[in-house]
């Protein structure tokens, strides 16, 4: 659904993306990893058609966004690592005012506007001014905002920014339940943890430059599980996905998935099974390793990738 073809991008005098092919599906997690300046925010804009590449193209649904991005639009929920929201209105007026500018009216559009309020934890702050919200809970306005027409593509910038645990777990399930949908999701990330708890895929970029994608690991993966309160192991091994539970304390344990299971399916049998999860990660840290291989290369070892 979307793709990225030899996409460029030039900022400052310098390249911050550079030939950068890139395809996500229909119901696909992707997470995209790098340090600070990889050019994974100047990746994301092109993505939600708020930049124009300098060469190549990115096509959703077949359409380049440069081309006819008031067709295209309509499909992408952007959310940039600082949601651009009017301080001057209510939460309410602000997700009625998005509502507009896209052309939706009615009694389905207000429901969905409640829905998302209650799920995001912003009924209480419903009529209070933006100007005087807290960081997280601008965040999750402006999450709100990207997810109010529920579009088949949805692009996130470090969504996780001032959120408590409890909401970072809310957000991991409304993000696997628009994947569920049929969205495709492209989120980027500092914490290794929410990419194995939420996403299919990952990439990792270097200096504008797509050094690794791949799915995440599955089959016989061991993974340690954080629960916001105590569970007996009993009850996670009765778990689809579970094949074997080595308990640490009362909210953690050591899982291992059956074969053909990933950590994206164990996160949602957790959540169904009304536990609450905290967090998520691989015990033998294969995606940190391949992260730390490609973030600390010398001028030298990057040439020689090239």
């Amino acid at each position: 659904m979307l793709q990225l073809e030899c996409v460029s991008r030039r900022l400052g005098g310098r390249d911050v993306v550079r030939e950068l092919n890139l395809t996500l599906a229909r119901g696909q997690v992707l997470g995209l990893l790098g340090v600070n300046g990889a050019g994974k925010s100047t990746t994301l804009a092109m993505m939600a058609g708020a930049q124009r590449p300098d060469r190549g193209r990115v096509r959703l649904q077949g359409t380049d966004l440069a081309e006819e991005y008031q067709c295209a639009r309509g499909g992408v929920g952007w959310l940039p690592e600082r949601a651009p929201l009017w301080p001057e209105l209510t939460v309410v007026e602000h997700l009625d005012a998005t509502a507009r500018l896209r052309g939706l009216r009615g009694a389905a559009v207000r429901k969905r506007r409640d829905s998302l309020l209650e799920r995001l934890q912003l009924t209480r702050e419903a009529r209070r001014l933006v100007a005087v919200l807290s960081q997280g809970q601008r965040q999750r306005v402006g999450l709100a905002c990207a997810l109010l027409h529920e579009p088949p593509l949805l692009v996130l910038d470090e969504p996780g920014n001032g959120l408590d645990p409890l909401q970072a777990a809310q957000l991991r399930e409304l993000i696997r339940e628009r994947a569920d949908a049929g969205s495709g999701v492209v989120l980027s990330t500092h914490l290794l943890p929410e990419v194995t708890a939420v996403c299919d895929r990952v990439a990792i970029l270097h200096e504008g430059v797509l050094r690794h994608d791949a799915p995440l690991h599955s089959g016989q993966e061991r993974l340690l599980l954080t629960l916001a309160q105590p569970v007996d192991a009993a009850r996670l091994a009765a778990l689809a996905p579970v094949a074997k539970v080595e308990t640490q304390d009362a909210c953690r344990h050591r899982i291992t998935l059956r074969d053909g299971t990933d950590a994206p399916t164990l996160a949602r049998a957790v959540v169904e099974a009304g536990m609450r999860l905290a967090g998520l990660q691989p015990v033998a840290g294969e995606l940190e390793h391949a992260f730390m291989h490609i973030a600390t290369r010398t001028p030298a070892e990057e040439a020689d990738a090239a």
